[in-house]
């Protein structure tokens, strides 16, 4: 039977994290390991979510292997290497968005659509994200919040409803608002950056993916604040 397996296991796996992280993020071999560590914590959820455990790895592994010749000294349990190596698959091999979530269509319109032709497909198909383009190119999103709004601006200017509706949504909602509600995203993007998105910015409700999260191109895919919870599930059984 081969001597150390676990170890070894976990070297390779400490060995791909370190480096895969310094990369990913263009640190300098200067920096410590545990130092890395703490750094990316703040940009990266993942390694945020486990950075005590990434620090202890540190010391383990310091421990594993004696420092004057690589020599083994020490066998760690199984579920810590396989806990390792699950991490170091997340930072080097991370699952994309598209890859993960339940495909569904993209309803998306032209600024010239009326609001009742919205309203209509909403009610029809029961979308929650709706992108508004002009001229091909994504200037904002409607989302069910803002339909109701819409609505009680018009009862209580006591405007014609049926007039009022049949005006083009880039005109009856407030699309092109300050609130930084949406952002767009390329189509490969990871789950982890997508869940640190949402995590950075407590206004968002969408993120539209494109092909290269270019304002210009059509969208692919919408990603609402409902979908972390299912996101997580992902990373936490990947």
């Amino acid at each position: 039977m081969e001597e150390n397996v676990n170890a070894k296991r976990f070297i390779k796996a400490y060995n791909r994290l370190d480096q895969g992280i310094r990369d990913i993020y263009s640190i300098k071999r200067s920096l410590t390991y545990s130092d890395m560590i703490r750094r990316v914590a703040t940009v990266n959820t993942v390694v945020s979510k486990f950075e005590e455990d990434l620090i202890d790895y540190g010391r383990l592994r310091n421990a594993i292997v004696h420092k004057s010749d690589d020599e083994i000294i020490a066998e760690p349990n199984t579920a810590v290497v396989e806990k390792l190596e699950k991490i170091a698959r997340l930072i080097n091999t991370p699952p994309k968005v598209m890859e993960c979530l339940k495909p569904r269509s993209v309803y998306s319109v032209d600024g010239d659509t009326s609001l009742k032709d919205v309203i209509l497909e909403i009610g029809k198909n029961g979308y929650s994200i709706v992108p508004v383009y002009i001229s091909k190119t994504l200037v904002g999103v409607i989302n069910r919040k803002m339909i109701v709004d819409t609505f009680a601006k018009i009862v209580m200017q006591k405007k014609d409803l049926d007039e009022a509706i049949a005006e083009p949504v880039s005109k009856c909602i407030d699309i092109f608002n300050e609130t930084n509600h949406y952002e767009v995203a390329p189509a490969n993007i990871t789950v982890e950056n997508i869940i640190y998105m949402f995590s950075q910015n407590r206004k968002l409700s969408s993120v539209i993916l494109t092909e290269n999260g270019n304002y210009n191109e059509p969208p692919k895919a919408v990603v609402v604040n409902a979908d972390i919870i299912d996101l997580n599930k992902i990373l936490d059984n990947y």
